[in-house]
């Protein structure tokens, strides 16, 4: 008797609340009929506008701006190499990958096509080679010309010895500055020690690596703001998506952006934390840490952060942490609060399952923490590509 009266009072609950919620929509809780949403080139415009001249333009603009510094710095180590002269190029090193690791969701356009990211950011390195070319000071084997390829040997071999990465080796040990009086270890290249013996290559291939990174960063910039390939800036043509750089409509410039998120998204969870993971399980040790990006300064943790945190920017339509009226969140928003509150929780649960993986990363590499990272990662890459992008495409006009 007890469970029949239970059941007839869930009976009743159901047909209220099937009264009361009569003409609601599933999909979100934003407009009366959301499945007649339909978003309009105009809407998508002024978040294309927001995105390249608030998020993309800054960050390369900031990039520049502190590889500068980064290179000054350089100079007046060479200039009179000290412990405290270390210890600055390390910092000038760490504020400069700050815009380039929150420029990630935007691997897209001249920094791909023209191979500017293995230019400034090839990982793992080669080692050997680096001890080789402070040998031989050769510093032509950090160059490459003609049109980019990525299959190319010979350009590979130039960007597996340049880089923020080369620089990280040349400067830190165990996450701290080298010191201008340490004593090598052994023989084995990962152990090499800066000395006064060989002070002055050691300088040069530091100057080089900088200047390399400073022409990038300029490049890099004016590709997007001023010309790209003779013609109009990247930007110009990517906010008039008429053709130009193979863009026709303004959601094709949408996807490419959901597209650089998932990009990222993806490569943080499968490969920078997964591929060091994967190794370290199977019983590859010494492989999983060389394949920890950034653990000469035990910077791996912030890296990974600062690349979710450029979907973050990308999503938001800003720099500083906060949502601009002219986003794809605030879009997104209005239409689907529920799905915009996903986005946003997932972006926020990705940064801070990386930051609870204990420091550093490269000590850590198989721990709760960093599979806890991975599985965030993943849930925002499947968001993402799998519920976000849809929608937009399908409530575009």
């Amino acid at each position: 008797m007890k469970k029949n009266l239970m059941m007839m009072g869930l009976f009743c609950m159901g047909m209220l609340t099937m009264t009361t919620s009569c003409g609601d929509d599933d999909d979100n809780d934003g407009p009366d009929d959301p499945t007649k949403v339909e978003i309009s080139d105009s809407e998508y415009d002024a978040i294309l506008s927001q995105y390249v001249n608030s998020v993309v333009i800054p960050t390369y603009s900031d990039l520049l701006a502190r590889n500068e510094a980064l290179r000054l710095s350089v100079v007046s180590f060479t200039t009179s190499p000290s412990n405290n002269a270390f210890s600055a190029v390390c910092d000038a090193w760490l504020n400069a990958r700050e815009p380039w690791e929150t420029s990630e969701a935007f691997l897209f356009g001249p920094v791909a096509d023209k191979g500017l990211d293995p230019n400034m950011d090839s990982w793992p390195l080669d080692q050997a080679a680096i001890v080789q070319i402070l040998n031989s000071q050769q510093w032509s084997e950090l160059e490459w010309s003609g049109d980019f390829d990525e299959e190319s040997d010979e350009i590979g071999a130039a960007q597996n010895v340049r880089g923020f990465h080369t620089l990280e080796f040349l400067c830190f040990k165990d996450g701290k500055p080298r010191t201008v009086s340490a004593l090598a270890s052994s023989s084995a290249p990962e152990d090499i020690e800066y000395a006064s013996a060989d002070a002055s290559a050691w300088g040069n291939y530091m100057i080089h690596v900088a200047n390399l990174l400073q022409k990038d960063a300029s490049d890099l910039y004016g590709y997007w703001s001023k010309s790209y390939d003779g013609g109009q800036s990247y930007a110009r043509q990517f906010l008039a998506h008429n053709g130009g750089q193979g863009f026709q409509s303004a959601i094709n410039c949408v996807e490419q952006i959901i597209d650089g998120c998932v990009d990222i998204a993806s490569e943080v969870g499968s490969a920078k934390i997964g591929e060091p993971y994967d190794l370290y399980v199977n019983g590859k040790t010494k492989e999983a840490l060389y394949a920890v990006e950034s653990w000469y300064s035990w910077h791996s943790r912030d890296d990974y952060t600062n690349n979710i945190y450029s979907i973050r920017n990308a999503y938001y339509g800003s720099r500083d942490g906060r949502v601009n009226a002219n986003s794809l969140s605030a879009l997104v928003a209005k239409y689907n609060p529920s799905l915009d509150s996903q986005v946003k929780s997932a972006i926020q649960t990705a940064a801070d399952a990386i930051q609870a993986i204990p420091q550093p990363f490269r000590s850590n590499i198989a721990c709760a923490e960093s599979e806890a990272a991975m599985d965030a990662c993943s849930n925002l890459e499947s968001l993402l590509k799998n519920t976000l992008k849809p929608y937009l495409v399908s409530h575009t006009k």
